[in-house]
């Protein structure tokens, strides 16, 4: 993408938009008079003409900051989805294969869903036990 070019169609919306900004600006009593050719600012320096290449410049300036933005916004989701969804994904699938070995062994359905409560019982009183010796 070339930041300088302006095609004719684009040129002439721009020339469309300026003439509309000066006859809202007339109308509103704030036109602004052309500055003195003599006149030289405070300063001493010259100000620049409104350049095309600038304003589009500034607009692919702040567009590329709003898309940097949204891009270090995504990552820190996708992050935060991968510190969440990892440790469930890899427990879920230990408890497939748990009750697909407890299956695969002869175990009934009744049969898996104790092995499964006792397994959360064990889990309970590890959790428990973990908790107690960090209050002490």
């Amino acid at each position: 993408m070339d930041l300088f070019l302006e095609t004719p169609q684009q040129q002439a919306e721009r020339m469309l938009r300026q003439q509309q900004r000066l006859m809202e600006m007339q109308m509103q009593g704030t036109a602004v008079q052309p500055p003195a050719q003599n006149a030289a600012p405070a300063g001493g320096a010259v100000p620049e003409a409104y350049s095309v290449q600038q304003d589009s410049y500034a607009q692919e300036l702040a567009f590329d900051k709003r898309r940097a933005r949204r891009r270090r916004w995504a990552q820190r989701l996708r992050t935060l989805a991968m510190i969440v969804l990892i440790p469930l994904g890899l427990a879920a699938i230990f408890l497939a294969s748990y009750a697909l070995t407890c299956i695969l062994n002869g175990a009934s359905p009744s049969e898996v869903l104790e092995h499964l409560a006792a397994l959360g019982q064990r889990l309970g009183d590890v959790a428990t036990t973990i908790r107690a010796g960090w209050e002490t």
